[in-house]
């Protein structure tokens, strides 16, 4: 307040001489469109209280305040946008008052039942125009109509003209707003951690949210960057149109990932992969979303929420044309473990009924989720019934036999639509046949206990010579799971194979079926053992598989059954063949065989003594005996110990040389020879053994004594009781206790 030493007293009034205020004379500089004087009149007013060394109230700091925003608005009123930004800040003025007058950028951050403290004085003095588009038009209009034709709106010079003011409103807007962002962090107020109030929060957001809309138009995507990583108050809503029209996908993923809004960020990926929307800051949108959702999954607050989005974008990858594998893995990711059983013996709860089956549900989850993946990509299905089976180790007959089939379409879809697929594996059969048959050379006398070099199993030559392809891996992985499963339905499956290759080899009859050591395994699930043998020595030419299937049962890793490939066979091929590992120490239980190991052997030594009339006209009579004589010979010399003399030399064809019996005869004869020495040593050890023990109780015996007594009256009663009497008298003195002394030899002594 100014202080007045001059009154003037009048007969009606009091006049006094006051030098003006502060205020009153930048209210006049202003009325008279003074300006600069104004603001130079603030700025020393400004100084004079940061400098001056004096003290500063509330009141001259608010009137400070209010002395710059009637400035500013005055300038902002008059298109001078650049001053009227820097006097506006200076006088503190709410962010959201200046954003209102941008309602292309001020969206729904400002409603009408907003409320925002100001000066009266300044309410009273700010433009009356509702956007700045609004002030710059009528600005125009005041200065250049009625000079420009047609008017000022449609003249080209104002049109540029409006052009620039419009830029320059916006850069002076992003100014201030930076501005107050900093002033912001200096101030402590932007770390999120302190409290702050209900007014300054949407003060802060207005601020952060219209600067992300103006870096987003003027694709200043550093500083864009730069203010979503430090803290914000930045509303997601209002910046994502821009945010999408401006192609700005990699900042709008940001802010959905920190707002956690899963489903958004993940739908803008989407469109990233199917190249709707494309962005360079997104090299791999691919890999970005798989990480994310593996670590969305791998979170210790993990819920049913999170798989089921995991599983839900998983089947969206698992489509053809966008990522089936990564989309296989992050599904399986997103399973939990299997229940491990225990070997322990499980005590029944009493109320058992109320305990839920979480097997059968996991199996029910299995099969509904099997479905889905079957809509849409069914070569995915087919692996997923893989990792069922190898991982999960899930034991429904369903799924095995769902993947029996399948491995059985995808082989016959091979054969019928690969190019040579059916060409190479009916060569490398009749090669692996003819090589059989071509080591079946005449057996000398000199060589018939010499023996012969053993050829490699079928499946062992097939994978060793197939150049790798998805067809040979294939046929191996339906190998190793038909014979390491017991889960599936055999006549079902021998019935597809037979049927599906009915019509080819009904036009190539003169050649063996293609999958004949299918064939066999299949045989061997049903038992039907000589239906097997004869598979493998005659369709096949494999006789060291048949041999192995006659002598091996329940080894080490088996599976009850007899196997056509063994354990450790299985092992080897899938340890040697990319993309099978995970078969290597698969064993699924079947049901045990009842047959024993002689009888097979006796079985494949009549199979091999037979001869068909088409073998015999397709190979040459002389070339299959010596086949025959070879494989016999082997055979003996192998087995020889489960076969019986006698049926090998009735069933043994009369036109063969006998010395492919010697060597078999020899080593029964020693056989023989040696189980009877072995007997008789067994027998005079026995022998030595019984003396030991008599030499070591005859002493003790002796030492005991014997009673005499003579025979009592009493008849036939009476001796049978002195008996038993007599029997447990000897029973007690080979006890423990000392028996009662006995002097025989006491009538010599008298005498």
């Amino acid at each position: 307040m100014s202080r007045s030493l001059l009154l003037l007293l009048g007969r009606h009034s009091v006049q006094s001489l006051v030098p003006a205020t502060l205020i009153s004379q930048i209210e006049s500089l202003l009325e008279n469109h003074k300006i600069q004087h104004a603001a130079d009149l603030a700025d020393q007013e400004r100084r004079r209280q940061l400098y001056g060394g004096v003290n500063v109230d509330e009141a001259e700091a608010e009137q400070l305040q209010y002395i710059y925003q009637r400035i500013g608005f005055q300038c902002f009123g008059e298109t001078l946008f650049e001053d009227a930004g820097k006097h506006l800040f200076e006088g503190g003025l709410d962010p959201r008052v200046l954003v209102s007058y941008y309602p292309h950028l001020r969206g729904a951050l400002n409603t009408a039942d907003d409320t925002i403290n100001m000066f009266a004085g300044v309410a009273e003095h700010m433009p009356p125009e509702s956007s700045v588009e609004d002030i710059i038009a009528a600005n125009l209009v005041r200065n250049y109509s009625p000079h420009l034709s047609p008017n000022t709106r449609e003249a080209p010079s104002t049109s540029e003209l409006r052009k620039i003011l419009l830029i320059a409103a916006e850069d002076m807007l992003e100014d201030f707003l930076r501005k107050c962002r900093t002033r912001r962090v200096l101030e402590g107020q932007g770390g999120g951690g302190q409290t702050i109030s209900s007014n300054r929060e949407d003060e802060y957001a207005a601020v952060d949210t219209v600067l992300v809309k103006l870096f987003a138009r003027s694709e200043k995507t550093r500083d864009l960057y730069a203010l979503l990583h430090e803290p914000h108050h930045i509303v997601v809503p209002e910046v994502e149109p821009i945010l999408i029209e401006n192609g700005q996908y990699n900042a709008l993923c940001e802010l959905f990932q920190q707002a956690g809004d899963h489903e958004n960020l993940l739908d803008v990926w989407s469109k990233l992969i199917t190249g709707e929307w494309s962005d360079e800051d997104v090299s791999d949108p691919v890999v970005t979303m798989v990480t994310y959702l593996t670590n969305l999954n791998e979170r210790p607050d993990k819920s049913s929420t999170f798989a089921q989005i995991t599983q839900k974008w998983a089947l969206w990858l698992m489509h053809e044309k966008r990522a089936p594998e990564q989309g296989l893995q992050l599904l399986i990711s997103s399973r939990p473990a299997p229940t491990r059983v225990s070997g322990k013996r499980s005590t029944r709860h009493q109320n058992s009924k109320s305990i839920p089956d979480f097997g059968a549900q996991s199996e029910t989850e299995d099969q509904n989720l099997l479905l889905r993946i079957r809509e849409v990509n069914p070569t995915a299905a087919l692996q997923y019934l893989e990792y069922l089976i190898l991982q999960r180790r899930n034991q429904s007959r369903g799924i095995h036999m769902e993947y029996a089939m399948a491995c059985i379409d995808e082989l016959i879809h091979y054969l019928h639509n690969g190019e040579g697929i059916e060409k190479l594996w009916r060569a490398k059969a009749s090669s692996y046949f003819s090589s059989s048959l071509s080591s079946s050379s005449p057996v000398p006398a000199s060589a018939a206990s010499t023996s012969t070099s053993t050829p490699l199993p079928f499946i062992s030559y097939f994978a060793s010579t197939t150049p790798d392809s998805p067809s040979k891996r294939a046929r191996l992985k339906n190998l190793l799971f038909l014979q390491a499963s017991g889960l599936y339905d055999v006549n079902a499956v021998k019935h597809r194979i037979l049927s599906a290759l009915k019509g080819k080899e009904a036009i190539k009859g003169k050649h063996k079926p293609l999958l004949s050591f299918e064939l066999a395994i299949l045989e061997s699930k049903l038992g039907n053992h000589r239906a097997v043998l004869e598979c493998l020595v005659r369709d096949v030419g494999d006789g060291v598989s048949a041999e192995a299937y006659c002598a091996v049962n329940n080894g080490p890793g088996s599976n009850g059954g007899r196997q056509v490939i063994s354990t450790r066979l299985c092992r080897i091929i899938a340890d040697t063949t990319e993309g099978l590992r995970g078969w290597k120490d698969v064993v699924i239980a079947t049901a045990e065989t009842e047959i024993s190991n002689e009888a097979l052997v006796q079985m494949l030594l009549e199979v091999y003594m037979s001869v068909d009339d088409e073998e015999k006209h397709s190979n040459g009579k002389i070339g299959q005996q010596q086949l025959q004589q070879l494989q016999v010979a082997r055979l003996l010399n192998s087995q020889g110990v489960h076969l019986d003399v006698c049926d090998v030399i009735q069933t043994f064809p009369s036109s063969w040389p006998l010395h492919l019996l010697s060597s078999f005869i020899t080593r029964s004869c020693r056989r023989t020879l040696h189980a009877s020495h072995e007997g008789q040593i067994t027998k005079m050890l026995s022998l030595a053994q019984n003396w030991e023990v008599k030499e070591r109780t005859w002493a003790v015996l002796r030492e005991e004594g014997f009673l005499v007594e003579e025979e009592a009256e009493g008849g036939e009663e009476t001796k049978e009781a002195e008996a038993a009497d007599t029997i447990l008298n000897e029973k007690i003195a080979l006890s423990s206790l000392d028996p009662p002394s006995v002097d025989v030899f006491s009538d010599h002594k008298s005498e």
